[in-house]
């Protein structure tokens, strides 16, 4: 687990909420210090701050795990058939174009 990347996203979100670390850790009654270990990826927070994080920024830990964790093939379909689901005939046969290319561009690489 990369926890520079990890605290690069929590960072992130942080800024794009207009945040100070100082009012994004007073709201989730860690210390300021704290916060900035969690952003600079020295400490490893717990999966209650994390939760309290999502919460404060309204966001998922998805968003802050990002690229962080393998999901099981089985998990990856199942969350694209979802996505499918909702989608028109022709959006599926726009996204079947693209995976065509996507395998062409690695064939010929």
């Amino acid at each position: 687990m990369n926890l520079k990347n990890i605290g690069k996203n929590v960072k992130q979100i942080r800024k794009s909420r207009h945040l100070t670390q100082e009012k994004l850790a007073e709201t989730i009654d860690i210390s300021t210090v704290h916060m900035s270990h969690i952003e600079t990826g020295s400490v490893c927070m717990s999966l209650d701050c994390l939760l309290y994080l999502c919460t404060a920024l309204g966001t998922t830990p998805n968003d802050i795990l990002l690229g962080e964790f393998d999901l099981p093939v089985e998990s990856q379909v199942r969350i694209a058939d979802e996505k499918f689901q909702k989608l028109t005939a022709d959006e599926l046969l726009f996204i079947s174009r693209i995976a065509d290319l996507l395998n062409e561009i690695k064939l010929n690489r």
